[in-house]
């Protein structure tokens, strides 16, 4: 009687670190329950100052029109004069009980851009799925600024 009880304490335990996990960075934006068609189209996010004349930016995350079937997004980081770090992760969540994630990570002097994409798994019918994008942008000094965002889409 008492080993049902331990695997239903570790399920709940495991499902609210996963549910914790998934919290948005501060900054980040909510997801939208109704996003308008150029939030889609991947318009740029706000660039995040972290130092030393540097810059990061995420955007949204949308459906490829490159690429069909697939959801995209971009993310950059600018410094005058240094070489620059990025590593962006995508990450649908809404499916099972763990997100399909997929990370880039790229350097180079003065601009690094990356862009990562996830396959689309939505069906016609089903509620649109969630897509949270984070990225960690960094300087060869040390500074670093997270950026995030999300964006529920039906693709």
């Amino acid at each position: 009687m008492r080993r049902p009880r331990i695997i239903i304490l570790i399920i709940i335990t495991f499902i609210a670190f996963c549910a914790n996990s998934y919290a948005l960075q501060p900054g980040s934006s909510a997801p939208k329950k109704k996003a308008s068609p150029a939030l889609l189209n991947g318009n740029f996010g706000d660039k995040i100052s972290f130092g030393n004349g540097c810059d990061g930016r995420t955007d949204i995350p949308h459906e490829s029109h490159h690429v069909p079937l697939t959801v995209n997004v971009t993310a950059l980081t600018e410094c005058l004069n240094r070489e620059v770090f990025i590593t962006t992760t995508i990450s649908r969540h809404g499916w099972w009980i763990f997100p399909d994630t997929k990370s880039v990570s790229a350097q180079g002097y003065q601009k690094v851009t990356v862009n990562v994409a996830l396959p689309c798994k939505w069906k016609k019918g089903q509620p649109p799925i969630l897509y949270v994008v984070k990225s960690m942008h960094r300087d060869s000094a040390g500074a670093q600024a997270p950026t995030g965002r999300s964006e529920l889409i039906r693709c």
